[in-house]
């Protein structure tokens, strides 16, 4: 009884974790299958202040899809916890970044000019 006791213990113990959830990427603009649809960013509609408060409240990473349209390049950091997507300001010469939570598939953190 002991030794059924004791085996099931190890054998449990011993089990490998299960594998990490796979990190979905969104498509860049380059690889989008559709065509990019205009959104409220791109008909120049958001005023910096807007864009600031608006990803202040950490929203989904489909909500920033939607707003901002699909990014110019997409990484995921060395740990798969942190998605940056880089926005290209042609104006400016110059990428915003936002950060998406791989967990939680929201803002964690923003730079926009």
């Amino acid at each position: 009884m002991y030794f059924r006791i004791l085996l099931f213990g190890l054998l449990t113990s011993c089990a490998a974790p299960p594998p990490p959830k796979p990190v979905l990427m969104p498509p860049t603009k380059a690889l989008a299958s559709q065509p990019n649809e205009e959104t409220i960013y791109t008909l120049g509609y958001m005023s910096d202040y807007e864009i600031w408060e608006f990803l202040k409240e950490n929203p989904s990473e489909k909500d920033v899809l939607d707003t901002f349209g699909f990014p110019d390049s997409v990484w995921l950091d060395d740990g798969g916890s942190t998605k940056y997507l880089y926005y290209f300001i042609s104006e400016m010469q110059d990428y915003n970044t936002i950060e998406i939570s791989a967990r939680s598939d929201s803002v964690s953190g923003f730079e926009w000019d």
